[in-house]
């Protein structure tokens, strides 16, 4: 029988929270780029839920507007791409920590 250790739950809640975050970016992007309509219950749930994630990328590139309603977002990208490797790199944190907490417990018990 396995444990569950530390290290597989907080990987676990990283991966979790994380790939929430970036599930509700890519659907704001795509929404937002085949012209959603803004007003839907979902949708309207969807940018006021993503909005403070993207706020401190808004500015870096200007939307670029295809046609009326539909609108490329890249700052929605570059989000998207910043959360994953901060995912990224917080799990690795993780595993380094807890790997080394692991060898320095087992050093001590000798």
């Amino acid at each position: 029988m396995s444990r569950f250790s530390l290290s597989d739950f907080l990987v676990g809640l990283i991966n979790f929270t994380f790939g929430l975050a970036m599930l509700g970016l890519v659907f704001r992007f795509l929404f937002r780029l085949f012209g959603a309509n803004p007003t839907a219950d979902i949708v309207e749930f969807l940018y006021t839920s993503t909005a403070p994630l993207l706020s401190p990328f808004r500015g870096i590139f200007e939307p670029y507007v295809v046609d009326p309603g539909n609108v490329l977002e890249f700052s929605t990208l570059i989000a998207i791409a910043f959360y994953a490797l901060a995912a990224w790199l917080l799990t690795e944190l993780v595993l380094v920590l807890t790997d080394s907490f692991r060898s320095y417990r087992d050093r001590s018990a000798r």
